[in-house]
Formats: C-alpha cells, structure tokens, sequence
C-alpha cells in the first residue's frame, strides 16, 4: 500500500470528535472495508504516518492497537504491520450491527470510553508480551499490605452474628453499628458528620455517577458540566462522558487544584466540581488547610454548584486538609465520599458518602433507583475490621510503606533523568509518581522500552481530557516491594534516555 493513502484531504480531524487516534482508526477502517486496503496490504511505519499527518506517535499506535484488536489489521515483529483477511461471524444477523461501546447510546451524547480502552490495550499487549515484568502500571494498591487478618475476623463474626431479618431487602443508610464507627473516623480526619448524615454505597464510583445524575437533574442534561483535575483519574472521565457530560480541565499543582483554575471552569459554566482533597491520581498531590480555605472561597461567589470531595486513599494518607462540609458557606452543597478500597480492600465493595439534608435525600434518591442498597452482612464486617485495633497498626505499616516506596522511586528517576531536564514530584500521599520525560522523548517509546526492560508502565495522555501529552508517565511505586520500585524507576529512567532527541528543560509537577 501506498503511504499517501493517509496524506489525501479526505482526511480531516475533527477538533470537537472523538480522539485522534480513533478518528484515524475510523478512516484505515473505512479503507479496508470498501477495498483500497486488500488483504496483505503493508501499512506505513508509525514515524511515517506520524510525519505526514502530523500527529504523535502516540496517537497512531493507539489507532494501530485499536485495529489490532478488531483483528482488522496484524503486527509483525521485524516486518511491519498488514491488513488481515476479514473475519466471518457466525451466528450474527447481518443487518444487526452491534456497537463496540455503548458510549452516545442514551440520548446520542455520550463519548466512546477511549481512555480506559487505550490503558488496557496497551497493558495486555505489554503483558503478553513480556510477561515476566514487574507490573506498575496500574492504580492498585499492594495486596499484601491490605488487613487480610481483621477482614477475615470481622467477617466471621459479621456471619455469625447475623439474623433472617438482616438478608431483607434494606435502604441506603448505615448500620448502626457501621455509623457510629464511620462518624468517629470522619471526625479523627477533620471531616464534620453526623450519623443522619450518611449514605452507603457500594464503590465510590457509584457515588460519583449518582453526583453526576443529581447533577442533570437540577439543571439538565445539556448543562451537565463538571470541572474536573486535569490530569485526573482517566476511568471517571470516560464514566461521567460516556453518560454525557461535559468536562472543563482545572490545573494542578502542589496542593491540588488551583482556586484560579477552578474559578475560571466555574465562570465557563460548570455545575459540579470533583476534588481529589488527597492523594491525586496521578500526581499524588494533596490539598492544604489554606487551599481548601482557597477554594471555598472561590465555590462561595458560585452559589449554584455542586462540589464533590473523592477521598480515595483515606486510611493510608499522611495529610489531614478536612472537607469543604466544615465551611458554612458551602456545606450545603457539598457530598463528600470516601472509600475503603486502597485502605482496606477494593473486593469490599463500600464506600460512604456524608451530605446535608436536601442534598442527601437526593443522593438517597439516586442510590435507591441504582441498587436500593449496599449488603449489611458487608457492613457489619467494615464496622467490625473498623473496630479492630490491630487493623490500625496494619495501615500504619502500609502508610510508611507507600511512602518509602514513593520517595525511593522518585529518588531514581531524578538521579538520572533530572540532568537531562526529566523528572518527577514526589508527592505526600498515594501510590503514584508523576514522571516527566526529557523533552522530545515519547511516552509511548519510553513505555515499550521500559517493558523490554521488565517493568510495565502507564503513558500519561489518557489522563488527560484531550489527547496530545506524549511527554509523561505513571509509576505505581507503590504496588510492589521498595526494592522493586527502585529498580522499576531505574528502568524507566534508563529506558527514557534511550529514546530518541533529548534537551534540557523544566521540570513540572
């Protein structure tokens, strides 16, 4: 096949569409299915393509893995890559066409979920291909770090305390006994609650959904507008448009989102806020008392917003901000959720919100039309792992241990990659470390090179809101032993200054 076949006007990237990358994949598909691509046909080199369509490479290998796993094109190692023989589906009426995504089915507004697709593409390919790396691509926590014992305890007697009356159907509030342990731990973390106040989820997603639907039921589907950290957590942006949403991007930095970045979404019209108050993902940053004083101040001249706190590493952090419920002049209007995945263990399936009066009957509401309510045998044993004091000293441990691995990796990375103008931030909360490549090397070499060399690694552009961030990383060093984290950066680093034109430049957090 030709090269120019990528280069004919009729290519045009929409601005405004999908993804890039998807936009490309849409266009080679297009080509294979009404012949100017034939079976065996050898498509051009990423750097080709890259060349001609101005686009990074990045964004065509993503549309490569994209065909790939539609089995519309092969890779070959050494070769290229080649148009496949068009595979036949038994059993499929041909005049049903199934979508790949239900994004944009409920009203024709949703968006196609590119970024979970693109992270997990990439890390099955990477899997399968070197399957002996040292996975830190991932958001999860190190399983053995996790209170096993005081689940295992709690659950056992959660059983055998059990009556018929407690497998009935129930509502979203919580146990008594989970209550009046979750109002204690709020308090210990500065968060104001009182038992009338909660509502028990089953994830801290479900939550965020539920925040989205209330949303759209205030002011409309059209206006369902949410500000959200950029980068941020790639699974929530794709969760919140594929239901429609609009997303407005607010700058982070050491402390968080920046109040000028946030009132500068607000007065572009958004109706929600979503705050990662500690351990943001990916930086690791955590807001202090003065910016969260900051951004209360900025939420207080917007009287018609929402803001919802993601307290996603509560447990296991280093940092106490509170939440923006200890300030009267948004309180109101404020749902604060925590979860008890990375602290305790993400199979738990609970999470707890804290909202006042108005504002919790219609998270109520919502939580009532999803699933009526969160299991009480699950409860019981969170109220009793809650109640073990051994199971506090297990979080101390993990707690050092998050940071020594975090603080260790960052060490690494900047050792080497600092004098070629990378780097990273270590933040004080979390798992991950932010790794800024040196300039003109890409993420999605840098990655390649890094598995080749045993560790697994996450690009950076899907946690972004648009495509185009092909100069950083995610390293969980937190997932795996401090050893591993060292020698993880290390390869990570070392697989960087391996690719390609390199200069000095700044370092970003």
């Amino acid at each position: 096949m030709s090269g120019n076949l990528f280069t004919l006007t009729e290519l045009v990237l929409d601005e405004a569409g999908p993804p890039r990358y998807e936009q490309l994949a849409r266009y080679i598909e297009r080509a294979i299915l009404d012949g100017r691509l034939a079976p065996g046909d050898k498509l051009p080199t990423v750097r080709r393509l890259a060349a001609d369509l101005g686009l990074s490479a990045t964004t065509i290998n993503s549309a490569f893995d994209m065909l790939t796993e539609r089995r519309l094109i092969r890779p070959e190692v050494g070769r290229g890559t080649f148009v496949n023989e068009r595979p036949r589906e038994a059993g499929v009426d041909p005049g049903l066409r199934f979508p790949r995504s239900l994004g944009g089915t409920l009203g024709g507004t949703g968006r196609v979920p590119w970024r979970r697709r693109a992270l997990m593409s990439v890390g099955a390919r990477l899997r399968a291909a070197y399957p002996e790396s040292t996975d830190c691509s991932t958001g999860r926590p190190d399983p053995n770090l996790l209170p096993l014992r005081a689940i295992q305890r709690a659950w056992a007697a959660a059983i055998e305390s059990a009556s018929a009356r407690d497998l009935q159907y129930a509502g979203p509030e919580a146990v008594p006994a989970l209550a009046a342990r979750l109002v204690s731990l709020l308090e210990t973390d500065e968060v104001p609650a009182r038992q009338e106040d909660l509502i028990i989820g089953s994830s801290a997603q479900q939550f965020l959904v539920l925040c989205l639907q209330i949303v759209a039921g205030l002011w409309g589907a059209d206006k369902t507008i949410v500000a959200v950290e950029e980068p941020g957590y790639p699974t929530i942006f794709d969760t919140f448009e594929r239901a429609g949403a609009k997303l407005l991007g607010m700058a982070v930095d050491e402390s968080g989102a920046t109040p000028e970045s946030l009132d500068a979404a607000l007065k572009a019209g958004a109706k929600a806020v979503l705050f990662t108050p500690r351990a943001h993902n990916p930086t690791g940053a955590s807001w202090s008392k003065e910016r969260r004083a900051a951004l209360a101040n900025v939420l207080s001249d917007h009287r018609d917003v929402i803001a919802i706190e993601d307290d996603q590493f509560a447990g296991v952090c280093n940092t106490r901000p509170g939440s923006l419920l200890s300030d009267i002049r948004v309180e109101s209007r404020t749902i604060y959720v925590r979860s008890f995945s990375k602290s305790i263990g993400p199979d738990l399936r609970i999470a707890v919100a804290v909202a006042r009066s108005q504002l919790r009957e219609l998270l109520a509401e919502a939580k009532s039309f999803a699933d009526g309510w969160t299991s009480r045998l699950l409860q019981r044993t969170l109220a009793g792992v809650l109640a073990d004091e051994e199971m506090y000293a297990d979080l101390d441990r993990a707690r050092d241990a998050y940071r020594e691995r975090r603080e260790n990796a960052a060490d690494e990375v900047n050792a080497i990659l600092a004098p070629h103008g990378g780097g990273t931030w270590c933040g004080p909360d979390g798992l991950n470390l932010w790794v800024h490549l040196p300039p003109g090397v890409d993420a999605r070499d840098a990655v390649e090179r890094a598995a080749a060399e045993g560790v697994r690694v996450a690009e950076g552009e899907p946690f972004y809101l648009r495509p185009g961030h092909s100069g950083v990383v995610r390293l969980n060093a937190g997932s795996v032993p401090v050893e591993s984290a060292v020698k993880a950066a290390r390869a990570l680093a070392e697989s960087a200054l391996k690719c390609g034109w390199r200069r000095p430049g700044p370092i970003h957090v």
